[in-house]
């Protein structure tokens, strides 16, 4: 079986979307997004987005997206740095089917999406649910580095705990 990373397309947005399902499924990620989840996966700051594909086939995606400052990871990162948040590219929409994680398709796409940053003179950041252990140990694995404990907000009052770390 042959796993590639590569540019998200146009015609991966189904069979991705349906992953996104199982994935909240089995997770709970995202908290939010899943009632449209093609729409959840065009991110509207995005930069670039990657699909892992297994033998052709999407099993995930990441997305780089613009920061804006009032972003949990831009807030966390630019008290930690004192960085301009323009020079700042957040992780997004990380998620690899349940069926193909221990793949490396989770730390293929993690990889791609910093390289493509750090080849832009962009510092990436990310923020977490404590609830997405995986993701955490994936993270830590890479080297990420834990700067700061947030309280995400989503939905109608809505707070998850979770933290941000640079890549």
């Amino acid at each position: 079986m042959t796993l590639t990373i590569r540019s998200r397309r146009e015609e991966d947005l189904p069979s991705l979307a349906s992953t996104l399902v199982s994935v909240h499924a089995v997770d709970g990620y995202p908290v939010e997004g899943v009632a449209d989840p093609k729409a959840w996966l065009r991110h509207p700051r995005e930069i670039q987005s990657w699909t892992a594909a297994q033998d052709g086939e999407p099993i995930g995606q990441v997305t780089l997206a613009r920061a804006q400052p009032e972003d949990d990871a831009a807030v966390a990162w630019h008290e930690y740095t004192g960085g301009d948040v323009d020079r700042l590219a957040v992780l997004a929409r990380l998620f690899v089917a349940p069926g193909h994680r221990g793949s490396s398709a989770g730390r293929l796409l993690m990889e791609t999406a910093r390289d493509f940053a750090r080849s832009r003179r962009l510092a990436v950041a990310l923020d977490v649910m404590l609830k997405d252990r995986g993701a955490i140990r994936l993270y830590e694995r890479l080297g990420a580095e834990r700067i700061s404990d947030i309280d995400h907000r989503y939905g109608d009052g809505l707070t998850e705990a979770g933290v941000v770390y640079v890549i």
